[in-house]
């Protein structure tokens, strides 16, 4: 062999070895590579500051189930953190890729698709996906939509579900956020607004005096399964929080925190626990992966 055989041969050598090391980070959920940020002096955290009862922020006064999961996860992990950052629907995967934050408590809903991308710890909750009305509403069932006009936002896993709704005969448009869909819903220029019903029993509290309430009953689509987001490449860290969220979601602070934050739930929904508790079963299927297990 040449010499300058040997330096392709070389280089070829070189280049598969790095291939294969890349491959397996990425395929490993970045396993081979765990770095931990639970012990470094402050963790970066996002929230929502837009969901009355869920992630909001008034005065300068955060408020809602997420903040308060964020505060259990904090105390009994023992770690500082800096003021949480506002972070929009559509931002939630990207802010974790690129590495900006370190944690994401914003009603997160897992996917098999943005698992792919970001770890999550969870679910901490489970919710469906329903339907706010306005005051002069005629609607109790999903067929009562028909010829209407649905509303749901950008970086949901809600648009889609109500794009499907075509097929029923029910229109829909996905506006920036929430707070376009809800301006629509008053004004008349929707017949309801979509997306999961925790947040929309927030929606339906703050909004009270506009007549606007969740529909009983009435679901679309699959589970929402709610995680804690987290860049890839954490796994001991991610370990550490999902044994805490199961001792939490099985604990009375629990129950306290869901009926605190959106007592509404516990007043309109019998057997509400049942619900929106999930199980551990769940939680180890979603939790540290990259790809649900079944």
């Amino acid at each position: 062999m040449s010499s300058k055989n040997r330096v392709y041969v070389a280089v070829a050598a070189f280049c598969a070895i790095v291939a294969a090391g890349l491959a397996l980070a990425v395929s490993s959920g970045s396993d081979e590579q765990d770095d931990t940020f639970l012990d470094r002096d402050r963790i970066s955290v996002g929230m929502h500051n837009d969901l009355p009862g869920v992630g909001y922020e008034e005065n300068y006064h955060r408020s809602g189930f997420d903040q308060l999961v964020f505060e259990r996860v904090r105390e009994g992990l023992g770690f500082r953190s800096s003021p949480p950052s506002n972070i929009s629907s559509e931002a939630r995967v990207p802010v974790l890729v690129k590495g900006d934050l370190d944690m994401v408590f914003a009603s997160f809903s897992i996917t098999e698709k943005r698992m792919r991308y970001v770890d999550f710890v969870g679910p901490y909750v489970t919710t469906y996906q329903g339907f706010l009305v306005g005051p002069e509403s005629k609607v109790d069932e999903l067929d009562d939509l028909e010829g209407g006009m649905v509303c749901s936002w950008e970086g949901t896993t809600s648009a889609d579900a109500v794009a499907d709704l075509k097929r029923e005969g029910i229109a829909s448009k996905t506006l920036v956020d929430a707070s376009d869909c809800l301006e629509e819903l008053k004004k008349g220029k929707v017949q309801a607004v979509s997306t999961d019903q925790m947040i929309l029993h927030g929606f339906a509290r703050q909004h009270a005096k506009d007549g606007l309430e969740v529909v009983p009953d009435v679901t679309i689509g699959a589970p929402q399964h709610y995680g804690i987001g987290l860049p890839k490449g954490h796994r001991a860290d991610c370990r550490e929080l999902r044994e805490f969220v199961k001792r939490y979601v099985g604990s009375s602070d629990w129950i306290r925190d869901v009926t605190t934050s959106l007592p509404d739930i516990a007043d309109t929904e019998p057997g509400w626990i049942s619900d929106y508790e999930p199980s551990d079963e769940a939680i180890d299927a979603r939790s540290c992966r990259d790809t649900p297990s079944s």
